[in-house]
């Protein structure tokens, strides 16, 4: 879904203003930064992403929230997903549910995009050739993932 051109002005316009501030949270060095538009809370919460580097591990994850929305304010992503792959521009409203795997690549120098979760259901993980793993198992050597050899978890676990 595109997001009409009026809107998405006005968003990158306070996109660009919250950006100047410090970031919440920074993930790796080269890959996202993360700013609270609005204080977190468990019913929903909306974050600016700053993306200057694609997903870097090679499997595709799922996110912890009921739903979650992703607007494209700044740059062109690819989303890789197990039904094939599609390309994210500027102005992009994409819709997910939590348990929807899927990996994302940069296909322009950096991105900015809104993010806003539902309610955390479940742990979140990743989806390798052995099953799925929680992202704690998944991402304990070193963060990245490469040292998975086995052990699928339930979702719920």
């Amino acid at each position: 879904m595109r997001v009409p051109a009026f809107l998405l002005t006005r968003l990158q316009a306070k996109a660009e203003q919250i950006t100047q501030g410090r970031p919440t949270k920074v993930i790796g060095t080269d890959y996202l930064r993360r700013w609270h538009v609005l204080p977190r809370n468990r019913l929903f919460n909306v974050y600016l992403h700053h993306v200057t580097g694609n997903d870097p591990d090679v499997n595709l994850h799922d996110h912890p929230w009921l739903f979650n929305y992703s607007m494209v304010l700044r740059g062109e992503i690819l989303e890789e997903m197990p039904s094939g792959e599609r390309v994210l521009p500027t102005g992009t409203l994409t819709a997910r549910l939590g348990r929807a795997p899927h990996r994302l690549l940069l296909k322009s120098a950096d991105s900015l995009t809104l993010f806003i979760t539902g309610p955390k259901i479940r742990k979140w993980g990743f989806y390798t050739p052995d099953g799925w793993v929680c992202s704690k198992l998944y991402l304990r050597d070193g963060g990245n993932g490469r040292d998975v050899s086995s052990g699928a978890l339930s979702p719920t676990e």
